[in-house]
């Protein structure tokens, strides 16, 4: 009778404390037994996975007044021979430009992100009569045509202009004849002349993706970049607090540590054409993804000053990579055994990564061993 007792007193005792309102909080572990893993599939495929290369730099436009665009040769080269069916870039998708646009109360100024691209394809849509929407749905059926004329590459860039999506108008501008460069068929010379200015700029969407798209007879390039999760980020100034407050942690920011200045490479900032294969190697090495998480993201977490601005900051960072990883996966949903690019800030790469692998058909590229070949057809 006792012990009968007993056992219901400690039953009435639990339930008490899982009663909404109790003071009692119930711990459960935070480190479940090992779970599903979906990558595991990958030995079991039928179709061959897509393969996925993530190809990390510095954005060209913070390159040294001396960078000059034909120095990237040697990388072009190499890019063509991997042959990509799909590229993509970090700039955003027409979709998510617009929506910001539209959700602007919320994020804020959508320019500030999309610089130039909002009022360009407001005023496509103007001289269209079309929505972003409408105009992106008539792109994707004429882009599929194939051995576009003249006339239909001007209408195609148009629309894409008026999807929010200049850099794919800059593919087909890059594909026109330069005499054929005009504004008839659909975009006005007003937006002709932008289009040519973005298929010229000195950026990695324009310089590389754009042009490397139009080299192997691709209609467009693929928006991934992410700044909805912009909306989590901590306030800016009590950032700014925390950053100061924290010993080192400007320094870890700027590569200012004994592991950065170890490696020469990290020095060079593309000042001669010798320098863009070395600094690109480094860039997208195995060491430079680890140190560089470590300095600007994972030290932020261990900072008791950062505390809750520093999960914050990563916490949209986070997000904004796993975003990038989604815009390849969906992108490349119908090109099983196929390959796709990325290009995209260095800082970025050993994120998306990690969350690529854990994707189910998704195969991993070597950039390092792609930049370490010496094909006969490519300079150095």
């Amino acid at each position: 009778m006792g012990r009968w007792l007993v056992g219901v007193l400690l039953t009435l005792s639990a339930c008490t404390a899982a009663q909404p309102g109790s003071t009692s909080v119930q711990h459960l572990p935070t480190t479940p037994p090992p779970a599903f893993d979906p990558a595991v599939v990958k030995s079991t495929l039928v179709l061959a996975p897509t393969q996925v290369m993530i190809f990390g730099l510095d954005h060209l436009d913070t390159a040294p007044a001396s960078f000059q665009v034909v120095w990237l040769e040697p990388v072009l080269c190499r890019l063509r021979g991997y042959k990509p069916d799909l590229i993509l870039t970090e700039a955003l998708s027409g979709e998510q430009v617009m929506g910001l646009e539209a959700y602007a109360a919320y994020h804020g100024d959508a320019g500030k992100y999309a610089g130039p691209t909002l009022p360009m394809a407001k005023t496509a849509q103007a001289d269209l009569r079309l929505t972003a929407a409408q105009a992106l749905v008539q792109a994707t059926e004429l882009s599929q045509h194939g051995d576009l004329t003249p006339a239909q590459r001007r209408r195609l860039a148009g629309l894409f202009v008026a999807a929010a999506e200049p850099l794919s108008a800059a593919v087909q501008w890059l594909r026109l004849p330069a005499a054929e460069r005009i504004g008839a068929d659909g975009i006005s010379p007003a937006l002709a002349k932008q289009v040519t200015l973005w298929a010229n700029l000195r950026n990695e969407m324009s310089s590389v993706a754009a042009r490397l798209a139009a080299d192997l007879g691709l209609e467009r390039v693929y928006g991934a970049g992410d700044h909805l999760s912009d909306a989590v980020q901590p306030d800016f100034a009590a950032f700014k607090a925390a950053v100061t407050a924290e010993p080192g942690q400007v320094d870890l920011f700027n590569h200012l540590t004994p592991a950065f200045q170890a490696v020469p490479e990290e020095a060079l900032k593309m000042a001669s054409a010798a320098d863009v294969l070395p600094i690109l190697k480094w860039k997208n090495s195995p060491r430079f993804g680890a140190l560089d998480a470590d300095a600007q993201w994972l030290s932020m977490l261990r900072s008791e000053k950062m505390g809750r601005v520093g999960r914050q900051r990563v916490a949209a960072w986070e997000a904004q990579n796993l975003r990038m990883a989604v815009a390849i996966r969906e992108a490349t949903a119908s090109l099983p055994g196929k390959r796709a690019l990325l290009i995209v800030g260095a800082g970025h790469k050993p994120f998306i990564e990690a969350y690529l692998r854990t994707f189910t058909d998704v195969e991993l590229v070597s950039v390092p061993a792609l930049l370490e070949a010496k094909p006969t057809s490519c300079p150095e």
